[in-house]
């Protein structure tokens, strides 16, 4: 059975069964799911199954309805999905082979490599910019030193012009 786990304090731990073909959640008492949150509109928003999906749909609420962060209009719920009405968060779970999966759905591809992981010999390499070059670190030292050196000899012909 497709259930809405609440998520937020005012929800926390509500479960909700989605028994019907269509719900629709929002403030006013003529919903199936009333939420009395100052962010839920009256009507805010209807979750209903369509070949295999669960889909849900705005209803023009004032303060967006949501799925993993995203805004809107039109959505489908996947197990593990959350949906956000206003600021209610609710977690989408359903039984396995309850919702049908989408061909879109790409699954990630993890290669395995074989034996214990190893550090990188050096973190020399791992800059987006290159690594750095080594070769003008000589001039810059000379450079500086003889920058040092015509500090020094100004300090000591200024000493010499007080005394």
């Amino acid at each position: 059975m497709a259930t809405l786990i609440g998520m937020s304090d005012e929800v926390k731990g509500t479960h909700l069964e989605i028994t019907e073909d269509k719900i629709t959640i929002g403030r006013k008492s003529d919903n199936q799911v009333t939420i009395e949150n100052p962010t839920v509109s009256g009507h805010h928003c209807e979750v209903y199954r369509e070949e295999g999906h669960y889909i849900v749909r705005d209803l023009g609420s004032t303060n967006g309805t949501r799925i993993n962060h995203r805004e809107i209009s039109d959505g489908k719920l996947r197990p593990k999905d959350i949906l956000q009405v206003g600021s209610i968060e609710f977690m989408f779970d359903a039984a396995p082979g309850e919702v049908i999966k989408d061909e879109r759905e790409q699954t990630a591809n993890v290669e395995v490599a074989p034996g214990p992981a190893a550090a990188p010999e050096s973190f020399g390499n791992i800059s987006p910019f290159g690594a750095r070059r080594t070769e003008s670190r000589g001039l810059w030292f000379v450079i500086i030193v003889l920058i040092g050196i015509a500090a020094l000899a100004a300090l000591v012909l200024l000493l010499m012009a007080i005394f």
